[in-house]
């Protein structure tokens, strides 16, 4: 009843303050009596509106660490913009002119919008059989397979609470209408509303979490949003742990970044541990998760998000969600670091070598000068593995990018554009050439050729071959236009004679060949955890038959969709494809196939003229004798692809005891009190290889940097006597007569007597072995300094550098 309402108000205490209040005003001759139940009525219902709120709270991210304590990843304080939905207003209308000014700002200032939703504005290169563009709106699931995009597409539709099956450009044009947005507004700018409406749609069950809309931003864009805090009802601006990189652009491949996560992080997720994230205690519409490098890797040690991990907070709050008093609370765990095997130091002066050498070498300065000077040589990669422990010490790849591939800026946000010309770039500044990008070895498989002809019996070491330049017509010839006369295995390897190695390759066999080529691990995966993410592949090859014949198969596919797609305007199967492809090179039965799938009518000659296309692309590539295309194998040429990595791996197995190392990036895995949870331990395949065999290949890589006629030795003339090393050149044809598309290689190891290091340089596009020498020599220069520094002033332990 109304007088029970009376009384509750009267008796209330904020009504008593507001009485004594107008009283007062009252006595000085204010007449403001009418302010008395209206200020007593809102301090009461403010009093009603507090509440108890649990929250959960989650630990900070562990940092990761170089092999020295050093920080590679941690954790800093950093402005984010954020939407609290329960002060934003009621209609459509304003919503969207709230987020518009406020993306308008967050704009302005140079930081820009999270963009979480899959539809993209822009230019689209869809790789595939059929190579093709599109520029306007597109979706974009994180996978170039149909059938996962479609499934992702799906659940997005199911999620976000959308019926119509549409286009990208229809289906924004349905999301407009949906939330009403004034059709002046521009479609990105659309897009970008939408974005943020889908994300408050998708948390709608979390209405006391706001829903981040920018991270990382600038004081100023701070300032300038709160100085229009009247126009951005439910715009806050709050202060929180972020990821920071600080040598950002350095290390990129390893390191990674943290980003939302995205259908491809929940997918991995349920088929390693059968579960989602969400399970586990993932927000997955908010949290951080590892996108990349041990990033991704290590996140279920790095991360502070997992159920295990998380705190709570009781207190009750006011409508503004301040805190008036903490009931009860238990605080998170944070998440556990990660030490690395490499020495951001080495690291970093492997990626300044590379970019300084490559840059003279474009512009020919010397020792690039001349018929030396690689114009097109604008990426490269060097690997320092310790050969005892399969420690990476350092892994650079570089990029001669126009674009700065940072660390901070994927942490961040980083915009669509800014991801397109990275992603665009011709130097492909985001691919790990050093540990994935397979590149033809050159000659640097000769050591390789040479263990296996001894082990096998088909040379002798102190045997001699006399080079005749051709092992027989077309086979592989001898660089040297006069002939390296009669050659040992030492000297064969210090001149890098083809014809000596094709012709022990010749004797031992491509079969038995390859035995030792798995047995080094030269094909077949490294090991390297980086390369068990979800996506990526630890792929080394080295040719045999069923390499060859597999990898023609593919190239056979591919040309018959052209050849039928743009010569026919026919669309086979892939199943209608690969039949073609069985049928070959029989003629009469590819045509007699081309009528039967109604490709052509039977009495359509265009049938004869189709099969005869096919039959002239089935014979490319494929030799009448094919072992010619082994002979070529044994100079490292044909289809094998490795890894600048694996073959660090391998020249390591020559030198340690014959000892086939895992390759490791993870060195510890240390609670945030300092304990190791997890160390990685030296694993190896051990292989018999006669002492005698092993020495012979020392000894010819020694000869080429130290001997007259070493194909090194004029890079190494004035080295410091007390740095000592064996090393091997090689350069690879990867369009034959086009000298400046050479791959350049330089393989080595260090100190010659008792090796401790291998170090691999590999530079495509880059000419000539030489190149790739003078950056393996300043790195191995590079290493003695740290270490005589070392010895002198000792780093501190990781426990005095990390708290």
């Amino acid at each position: 009843m109304w007088w029970k309402k009376f009384v509750k108000l009267v008796t209330n205490r904020f009504f008593i303050f507001g009485l004594i209040i107008t009283v007062m005003f009252s006595v000085l001759g204010f007449r403001l009596a009418y302010l008395t139940v209206d200020m007593g009525e809102y301090y009461y219902n403010l009093a009603q509106e507090r509440k108890k709120i649990e929250v959960t709270l989650k630990g900070a991210r562990g940092n990761i660490l170089d092999r020295n304590g050093i920080p590679l990843a941690v954790n800093r304080q950093i402005h984010v913009a954020q939407v609290d939905r329960r002060w934003l207003p009621a209609r459509d209308d304003d919503i969207n002119a709230t987020l518009h000014k406020a993306i308008q700002i967050i704009e302005q200032n140079g930081d820009s919008i999270l963009d979480n939703i899959p539809i993209k504005n822009g230019v689209k290169v869809y790789e595939g059989i059929i190579p093709h563009i599109t520029d306007g709106f597109y979706y974009d699931f994180g996978t170039s397979d149909p059938e996962t995009h479609e499934k992702r597409y799906n659940n997005w539709r199911k999620e976000t609470g959308i019926k119509e099956d549409l286009p990208a450009d229809q289906m924004l044009a349905s999301l407009r209408k949906r939330y009403n947005i004034d059709p002046s507004i521009p479609d990105e700018m659309a897009r970008k509303i939408i974005s943020i409406r889908l994300d408050l749609y998708l948390n709608r069950y979390r209405q006391d979490e706001p829903v981040k809309i920018a991270e990382d931003i600038d004081i100023r864009t701070v300032s300038h949003l709160e100085s229009y805090s009247d126009m951005l009802s439910g715009i806050q601006t709050v202060i929180e742990l972020g990821r920071y990189y600080p040598y950002g652009t350095s290390a990129q491949h390893i390191i990674g970044y943290v980003g939302r996560i995205t259908a491809n992080n929940i997918d991995s997720y349920e088929n390693t541990y059968g579960r989602s994230p969400a399970e586990d205690g993932y927000n997955i519409y908010g949290d951080k998760f590892g996108q990349d490098g041990m990033e991704a890797y290590a996140e279920r040690w790095l991360t502070g998000n997992t159920s295990d991990k998380h705190g709570y907070l009781l207190a009750e709050v006011d409508a503004s969600r301040r805190v008036i008093q903490v009931l009860d609370q238990k605080l998170p765990k944070n998440g556990n670091d990660v030490v690395l095997t490499i020495d951001v130091r080495l690291q970093r002066m492997a990626e300044t070598v590379l970019e300084e050498e490559l840059e003279k070498m474009r512009e020919g300065m010397e020792p690039y000068d001349g018929d030396n000077q690689a114009p097109l040589a604008n990426t490269g990669a060097a690997v320092v593995l310790d050969v005892h422990t399969g420690e990476i010490l350092a892994m650079a790849s570089y990029a001669n990018s126009q674009y700065t591939y940072d660390l901070n800026e994927f942490a961040k946000g980083i915009t669509m554009a800014e991801y397109s010309n990275l992603e665009r770039d011709p130097a492909e500044p985001l691919f790990p050439i050093a540990f994935q990008g397979g590149q033809l070895p050159g000659s640097v498989i000769k050591m390789l050729v040479g263990i296996a002809a001894l082990e096998e019996g088909r040379v002798r070491v102190n045997e001699t071959i006399l080079d005749r330049g051709m092992l027989r017509p077309f086979a592989p010839s001898c660089w040297s236009s006069r002939g390296h006369g009669r050659i040992n295995i030492m000297d064969a390897l210090k001149v890098s004679c083809n014809y000596y190695f094709t012709a022990i390759g010749e004797r031992t066999g491509i079969w038995d060949f390859h035995k030792w080529a798995e047995a080094f691990g030269l094909h077949g995966p490294t090991g390297l955890e980086l390369l068990s993410i979800n996506g990526r592949t630890d792929s080394n090859v080295v040719a045999n038959p069923d390499v060859i014949e597999d990898i023609l198969r593919q190239k056979y596919f591919t040309a018959t969709k052209t050849v039928m797609r743009n010569k026919y305007e026919k669309e086979p199967t892939d199943e209608q494809a690969w039949e073609m492809v069985d049928i070959g090179r029989q003629y009469s039965k590819l045509v007699a196939y081309l009528r039967e799938q109604k490709f052509f009518e039977e009495n359509d000659n265009t049938a004869h003229q189709a099969a005869q296309d096919l039959v002239l692309r089935y014979s490319e590539g494929r030799w009448g004798d094919m072992s010619l295309e082994y002979l070529r194998v044994y100079i490292g040429q044909s289809e094998t692809r490795v890894s600048p990595l694996a073959v660090a791996r391998y020249i390591a197995a020559l030198v340690n005891g014959n000892k086939v190392m895992d390759t490791h990036i993870l060195k510890q895995v240390r609670s945030p009190e300092g304990r190791v949870l997890k160390e990685t331990r030296p694993e190896y395949r051990q292989l018999d290889i006669k002492e005698s065999h092993v020495a012979a290949i020392k000894e010819g890589m020694r000869r080429v940097v130290y001997e007259r006629s070493g194909t090194a030795v004029s890079v190494f003339t004035d080295l410091d006597p007390s740095i000592t090393l064996g090393g091997k050149t090689g350069t690879a044809q990867t369009k034959p007569g086009i000298i400046e598309r050479n791959t350049a290689w330089f393989t080595s190891f260090t100190p010659y007597e008792d090796p401790e290091i291998a170090v691999v340089a590999v530079v495509p596009n880059g000419k000539t072995a030489r190149n790739a020498a003078p950056i393996a020599r300043r790195i191995i220069e590079e290493y003695y300094k740290l270490k005589g520094s070392e010895q002198h002033n000792p780093l501190p332990d990781i426990g005095q550098l990390v708290p």
